[in-house]
């Protein structure tokens, strides 16, 4: 459209962007409705309400209309930026005329399209050399420009480096030519580049650009000499990679050749051409799918086929041309445009030839053009013709007709409008800010999409979850009414065995949404339809209701029948304890006390389900139990209590001591307490103290453990703090004794209740940790022979279970320690202590008392009050109690308070000494370094058992000799260990023993020696080199001998025989022993001289033959021995290099006269094996061949003192199968 005389483009938004408005409207809508009318479905109550529908809707089109806004500020700002790089500030000359016209036209774009219709165009930059005609073309492409107005100012833009030439659909960027070649001033000419190349990131940066137009001269493509074009090629070619590293982006150049007017037939051949056809494409659009594809190879076949078109057109053209010169110009218009196809090829390859560097430009297409017709056409034929030495020149007057008139352009405008701006989606977009772009785009999206479709899908989702949870619970409320169903149906409990009602309370405590349910419930299912809590009440009722029947009476049951057998026992701690528990499950007591209930059943199902299983099975009723406890304040109790089980309990205990109720009381609480338990596994190393410990009673070892108040933690964060207030908790549980609680004298028998406590505790905490350490073993340390891992662990110095153990009982059995590190201090500089605190310099070290009165604390507080109540007369030793004068508990150090305390760390001190000390340095190390001592020895065996044995004695002695030290149940595992390393020992060397001698004995015989001649009547020969790798010097029967049996071996008359004062050799095999010896003697046969491989000497003499027999020829390995009767004997040397033995009698006198033994090294023994042979002496033997009738004897003598060849061990020996 045309505004005060200006074209003004039609914003795109308006004709394009319309859809993507319908649908986000209607998106926006459908989610605003499903708010309004769907809030109330949900169920969940703020939904239903009209204000807060109304809010959410209002804060959703708030959110959406922010954007809208935004995003429209920010085009308009960006549009800014482009009008203030357009307008200069301070205009000169010509450039205030030219700065108002284009302020006018931004004025009439803003109007006509809106604030950012100039920021929706797309941009294209054209670049070229100087006087490449850029101008000149968009000045007369016909497109319409707002300033393009009578030529006068046509197409300047905003600044004096640059011109923007605004067009319907397309800002068009007219770069100087400087920008391109930068020669003027090169430093001024970049920095303008790269102003230039900013301005365009800064203002678009989603798309700088859309697209390159590259412009060069027809004129410099015919005129310039090779170097110049390259030079041109080389300053585009930057230009170009410019672009692409500043804009970030890929974009299509389309080359175009302007002043094509100036070759030579131009102007004749397209003289008659209309408007129409002068506005059509004259070059190649490269037709492919991939944008990056290197086009610029097919620029030479798309010339050619440019010429093509153009040679296929020159009849017409030279049939429609009156005129005879015009006509000879259009002839040659072809030949001129195919002398330019190697330049133009040339140039483009320079420009778009990729490299490994740079990312070479994207070569769209290349055109022909022309704005205007100027200058002299370009004869490229004659030029040559004209050449020095081409020949005769023609005159000046053969020129081609100039066109009259005034100029036309060719083929630029659908160039622009129809090829190059309808691409302007082939750029690609920066990376970052497509990223960036597209992920607010989609989170818009995403965020409408998800808020429609929850709103819609919520409550299905919400049904089916809640519908998922009815039916799990219908199903395993189902599986739990079969399970349960006798057990539901019975009246009365007569039995006290838990383990078969476990798992049904199991299943209704893991109810889905039941009482033990501990998943949190999804958002998911509240959306009004949520089901979970209307579970929850009715399966934690229904699991209180099976407590109640199936737990509450068989603990009931349980203790009245333990408490007539504690009755009979007479123990009387037991008695109160249990009879309090039974009074307060039948919530018959004054109080509540679930903490001695805990207690109780704690240390009752510990001693009924012993083991790991057992643990498992104690926690889950110990759950169960709380559970109990805490769901039955409102509840009606199914079961009664027996009054007379609590009558006689009553009367059992009415003259129970003061101290065993008070303890009793102690040990309930020390559970509620929660204080741990001591478990040897996990104190000693887990998994590696069950590689090293046992329990002597078979038990499982997780078992073995103390009871968490015997220990450090439990005596001085628990009972010594207990002492303080355990007289109130009396005063209070005096119900239990019913009536009989008016008589007892408490007040009276509380002054010694401190002193009575102490002296049970430590007799209980002794028995404890001795009952676990009595009962504590070593595995067999030889069992996982020969790596021996158990006694790697058991010797480490940092993580064996032994020193975990040593550390671990001294540790907590030293209970003085709390007070041993204190002495020394001036308790009389303590604030406030004033003649307490002198007095009590004596009666304690300073530096405790110091400690004691600072602190609060039960044990500070009472060691104090005794300590100042012996300060006048004794002194309170952490050693040895109280000397000298009375005080609490009497007089004398047995009477100190500190005395049980003492009595207990007195009870260990042997192991308290084994951990004393620096690491390294500590009595434990020492025993630690002995048991690592024999480990080595024990792992040296498997190499080398000789020395392995040698040295054990030795070392077993070292381990044992400080025993008498070491405490009792140390001093056991000490001499059980010693006793498996002495028994595995013989063990250990006799599994090296066999195991070498399967790899390197016996395999090899098996599959080598014994099924091969001479040692097997089998036509397969043994090689001499594996003969002598087995039997020679050093071959492998030699080599495991020495290494393995000769320590233990000795020779006698009779042979090798096993030593007798080696204990191992009572195990060894005999049989074994007597193949080593078979193997010995065939080695001195064989390898008398002592070499490698076998050699033995062979002295042949004819001793007797058939008259007939005139000589004999014999052949031992390929030496051939000629005899006769009498003749002289002659040597050979077996085995030779031959395989053959053969005997030849002569005369053959038409009889069977030749014997032969053919393929064998050891062919000579089966020659003597066909003889009738006899032993002269050890080393002679005669031989008697008889052949066809007749005979011939030979006497052999062998350098050896028996025949190798004839002797037994080769026919008995056997490969060696086992040492034992």
């Amino acid at each position: 459209m045309r505004v005060l005389g200006f074209s003004v483009p039609t914003p795109r938004w308006g004709r394009h962007a319309w859809w993507r408005w319908t649908v986000t409207v209607l998106g926006l809508l459908a989610l605003c409705l499903a708010i309004w009318f769907g809030g109330p479905m949900t169920g969940w109550a703020p939904l239903a309400g009209l204000w807060l529908r109304l809010a959410i809707i209002g804060v959703i089109a708030g959110v959406f209309v922010a954007v809208v806004l935004i995003r429209w500020r920010r085009r308009v700002r960006a549009a800014r930026r482009i009008e203030d790089a357009l307008i200069p500030p301070e205009p000169q000359g010509d450039g205030r005329l030219l700065a108002e016209k284009m302020a006018q036209a931004l004025a009439v774009l803003k109007k006509s399209g809106g604030a950012a219709s100039l920021y929706d165009l797309p941009w294209y930059v054209i670049i070229g050399p100087p006087g490449a005609g850029k101008t000149t073309a968009l000045a007369n492409s016909g497109l319409d420009f707002p300033l393009a107005q009578s030529n006068a100012v046509a197409g300047f833009g905003g600044t004096r480096n640059m011109d923007f030439w605004f067009a319907e659909d397309a800002v068009l960027i007219d770069t100087a030519g400087r920008y391109t070649t930068q020669d003027s001033d090169a430093l001024a000419d970049k920095a303008s580049w790269d102003a230039f190349l900013d301005l365009l990131k800064r203002t678009r940066p989603n798309r700088p650009i859309n697209g390159v137009i590259l412009s060069f001269s027809v004129e410099d493509m015919i005129k310039d000499d090779p170097a110049a074009l390259a030079a041109h090629a080389q300053t585009v070619r930057a230009r170009l990679a410019e672009l692409h590293e500043q804009l970030k982006i890929d974009f299509p150049v389309y080359v175009m050749f302007t002043k094509a007017d100036l070759i030579a037939g131009f102007r004749e051949y397209f003289a008659s051409f209309s408007l129409n056809r002068r506005k059509l494409v004259w070059g190649v659009t490269f037709q492919t799918k991939d944008r990056k594809a290197i086009t610029h190879e097919a620029v030479p076949r798309e010339f050619d086929r440019l010429v093509a078109r153009l040679s296929d057109e020159i009849i017409d053209r030279l049939s429609e041309e009156p005129d005879s010169v015009a006509r000879i110009a259009i002839f040659g218009l072809p030949g001129q445009m195919a002398l330019l196809r190697d330049q133009l090829a040339g140039v483009l390859a320079r420009v778009f030839e990729p490299t490994r560097y740079k990312t070479n430009a994207i070569l769209r297409g290349f055109y022909f053009t022309s704005g205007t017709q100027e200058g002299t056409p370009v004869d490229q034929v004659l030029g040559a013709i004209r050449q020095p030495g081409a020949g005769a020149e023609l005159g000046p007057g053969f020129q081609a007709a100039f066109m009259s008139g005034r100029g036309k352009s060719f083929f630029i405008h659908d160039l622009l409008r129809g090829v190059i701006f309808p691409e302007q989606g082939w750029v690609s977009h920066d990376q970052k800010a497509v990223r960036r772009t597209a992920l607010i785009r989609s989170a818009a999206l995403g965020a409408i999409v998800l808020a429609t479709l929850g709103a819609v899908s919520a409550l299905g989702y919400s049904y089916w979850k809640n519908l998922q949870l009815l039916r799990m619970a219908e199903a395993q409320t189902a599986a739990y009414m079969r399970a349960a169903s006798e057990e539901l149906q019975r009246e009365v409990i007569d039995d006290t065995d838990l383990r078969a009602v476990v798992p049904l309370l199991n299943a209704l405590a893991a109810m889905p949404a039941g009482y033990g349910d501990s998943e949190r419930p999804a958002l998911s299912e509240g959306l009004g339809l949520g089901q979970r809590d209307r579970l929850n009440r009715v399966a934690t009722d229904s699991y209180a209701e099976a407590l109640e029947r199936m737990l509450r009476p068989r603990l009931v049951l349980d203790l009245e029948r333990r408490i007539p057998r504690t009755i009979a026992a007479g123990e009387m701690t037991e008695i109160y304890r249990a009879l309090k528990v039974y009074l307060l499950l039948g919530k018959q007591g004054e109080t509540t006390d679930d903490a001695a209930i805990m207690a109780w059943f704690d240390q009752s199902w510990r001693q009924e389900y012993p083991g790991r299983t057992g643990l498992d099975l104690i926690d889950q009723l110990k759950a169960h139990l709380g559970a109990m406890l805490r769901l039955d304040d409102s509840r009606r109790l199914l079961v009664d209590l027996d009054q007379g089980t609590v009558d006689r309990a009553r009367a059992a205990i009415a003259q129970l001591p003061l101290d065993e109720q008070a303890y009793a009381i102690i040990k309930d609480g020390g559970v509620a307490r929660g204080i741990a338990d001591w478990s040897l596994e996990s104190a000693t190393g887990g998994g590696l103290a069950a590689q090293v410990f046992a329990a002597r009673d078979g038990s499982d070892l997780a078992g073995l453990g103390v009871a968490g108040l015997y220990t450090y933690e439990g005596f001085w964060a628990y009972f010594y703090d207990q002492l303080a207030v355990v007289g109130e908790q009396l005063r209070r549980d005096q119900w239990v004794l019913g009536d009989l609680a008016g008589t007892a004298e408490i007040e009276g028998r509380l002054a010694r209740l401190d002193r009575d406590l102490l002296d049970r505790y430590r007799g209980d905490f002794i028995a404890a940790w001795n009952a676990v350490l009595d009962n504590l073993t070593l595995n067999s340390m030889v069992a996982d022979k020969p790596q021996y891992a158990a006694l790697g662990n058991a010797a480490s110095a940092s993580a064996s279970p032994i020193l975990a153990l040593v550390r671990e009982v001294s540790a907590q059995t030293r209970l003085s320690r709390e007070y041993e590190q204190l002495d020394g201090a001036d308790p009389a500089t303590l604030p406030g202590a004033g003649d307490a605190a002198a007095g009590l310099a004596g009666a304690v070290g300073g530096q405790l008392a110091s400690r004691l009165q600072s602190r609060s604390g039960g044990v500070q507080r009472i060691l104090l009050d005794a300590a100042r109540q012996q300060a006048g007369g004794g002194q309170l030793r952490p050693g040895g109690g109280v000397g000298g004068g009375g005080g609490v508990g009497g007089a004398g150090p047995e009477n100190s308070v500190t005395a049980p305390i003492d009595a207990i760390s007195r009870a260990f001190e042997t192991w308290h000494m084994l951990a004393d000390g620096e690491p390294g340095q500590r009595p434990i190390d020492t025993l630690l370094g002995n048991l690592g001592a024999i480990w080595e020895n024990l792992r040296l065996a498997e190499h080398h058992p000789d020395q392995s044995a040698a040295a054990l004695p030795t070392l077993l002695n070292s381990l044992t000799q400080y025993n008498s030290q070491l405490p009792d149940p140390l001093a056991r595992m000490v001499t059980r260990a010693e006793s498996d390393f002495r028994s595995g020992a013989s063990d250990a060397s006799i599994e090296v023993m066999n195991r070498a001698l399967s790899d390197r004995v016996t395999f090899f015989c098996r599959d080598v020696i014994s099924p091969a001649y001479p040692f097997a009547d089998s036509p397969r020969s043994l090689s001499i080199d594996n003969f002598a790798r087995f039997f020679g010097p050093g071959g492998e029967m030699d080599r495991y001998f020495t290494e393995y049996l000769e320590p233990y071996v000795e020779r006698s008359p009779q042979g090798l025989v096993w030593r007798s004062d080696k204990d191992i050799t009572t195990r060894l095999s005999n049989a074994t022993l007597k193949q080593f010896e078979r193997a010995e003697r065939i080695r001195r046969a064989f390898f008398a001289g002592g070499g490698t491989s076998p050699s033995v000497e062979i002295t042949v003499a004819q001793v007797d033959a058939h008259p007939s027999v005139e000589t004999a020829a014999l052949a031992i390995n390929d030496t051939v021995v000629q005899t006769a009767t009498g003749s002289m004997s002659r040597t050979v040397v077996w085995p030779g290099a031959g395989r053959s033995t053969i005997l030849q009698l002569s005369p053959p006198l038409q009889r069977e006269s030749v014997m032969r033994f053919e393929g064998s090294s050891w062919s000579f023994m089966q020659f003597l094996n066909a003889a009738n042979y006899k032993e002269q002496r050890g080393d002679v033997l005669r031989a008697t061949f008889v052949l066809g009738g007749r005979n011939i004897t030979y006497d052999f003598t062998v350098n050896a003192i028996a025949n190798p060849f004839t002797m037994p061990e080769i026919r008995e020996f056997e490969c060696p199968q086992s040492i034992d």
